[in-house]
């Protein structure tokens, strides 16, 4: 945990060599804490930067009473440039803490806010994937049991939903409207990408995989610090529910695919047991038919860049089947072919 804010006065004195040996261990240790902190004003517009900026210096001024007529002071050349960066870290800090009580923070309760005749709640009740779509064209392939909610009609500066379960989004590119899903604790921001989210209230660890795009993932609780991890293609956040602990890492190529993640694949008048097979060696899935007479039904199709659940649509769309899907287990139920 990393500890809290220093106060820019505590800052001065140190520098100025003043203060106690328990001071100085809470200085330097917040001090070391604060390598690699997120460059949080990168992923603001310009009018917003500048307005934490002003705020900040001015909350900073009044710490250090700088508002009130100077007292003459020399300090050796080194002891300035020291201040001058205690104060830049102070400010990185206080951004932190503004950007961190963004609307992201308080989804659910702005939501909760709205008469409820502005609000869609979408649930899916089914067996299999449904792909639904939001207000600004986005959309969320959402598993059985996934729960979205939303304003019928997005705000003009900002789009929030919260989620639960486990769904692939597929978000609308707008710089001037960030994304927002709240999932429990965990944050996921986004201008325009596509990634998926496993977040069923019964799970212990919330997962956040990225296809194409930058997303940023954080936390946030009134007892413990916000986190926050922001993930490239190929990246995944872990939310760990019982510690609170967010974290990341790289993923390593696998020979077969997630569900979400698309494939380019060809079927020639091929047999279904055929199409099976050669579905369950691209995918992370197992596929069992209810009716051993469907082998033999051929599939023509040519799939280009397509993820699992649009490959198993169409093709039960070709066949005039069903299926049913309860984690990565489908089971394909239909009358034989002739």
């Amino acid at each position: 945990m990393k500890p809290n804010g220093i106060p820019p006065a505590l800052l001065e004195k140190y520098l100025s060599g003043a203060c106690t040996d328990a001071e100085k261990e809470l200085v330097e240790a917040w001090y070391a804490s604060l390598q690699g902190e997120p460059r949080y004003l990168d992923h603001l517009p310009d009018a917003e930067q500048d307005g934490l900026k002003q705020e900040t210096f001015g909350n900073i001024r009044r710490e250090l009473d700088l508002e009130e007529p100077a007292k003459v002071r020399v300090f050796p050349w080194r002891w300035l440039t020291g201040i001058a960066a205690s104060i830049l870290l102070v400010t990185g800090v206080y951004l932190g803490t503004q950007i961190k009580k963004t609307p992201a923070a308080t989804i659910s309760q702005q939501l909760e806010e709205r008469p409820s005749t502005e609000l869609v709640r979408f649930e899916n009740t089914g067996e299999r994937i449904i792909t639904h779509h939001l207000p600004d064209q986005s959309s969320i392939a959402m598993h059985p049991h996934a729960v979205v909610t939303y304003p019928a009609t997005f705000d003009g500066d900002k789009r929030l939903v919260t989620f639960s379960g486990e769904g692939f989004f597929d978000i609308q590119k707008d710089k001037t409207r960030p994304f927002y899903i709240q999932s429990g604790e965990m944050v996921i921001k986004v201008l325009g990408t596509s990634f998926n989210v496993k977040a069923a209230s019964n799970h212990k660890v919330f997962q956040v995989d990225v296809v194409t795009g930058t997303v940023e993932v954080s936390t946030y609780a009134k007892t413990t610090n916000s986190q926050q991890v922001i993930l490239k293609p190929q990246q995944q956040a872990l939310f760990e529910l019982d510690s609170r602990r967010l974290i990341s890492k790289t993923l390593i190529t696998q020979a077969k695919k997630e569900i979400y993640e698309p494939v380019t694949i060809v079927f020639e008048e091929t047999p279904l047991s055929k199409v099976i097979e050669q579905l369950e060696k691209r995918f992370n899935v197992s596929i069992s038919l209810a009716n051993p007479g469907l082998a033999k039904c051929g599939l023509t199709a040519n799939f280009e860049s397509q993820s699992f659940s649009n490959i198993l649509e169409i093709l039960c769309t070709s066949l005039e089947v069903t299926y049913t899907i309860s984690d990565n287990n489908i089971t394909i139920n239909g009358e034989p072919c002739e």
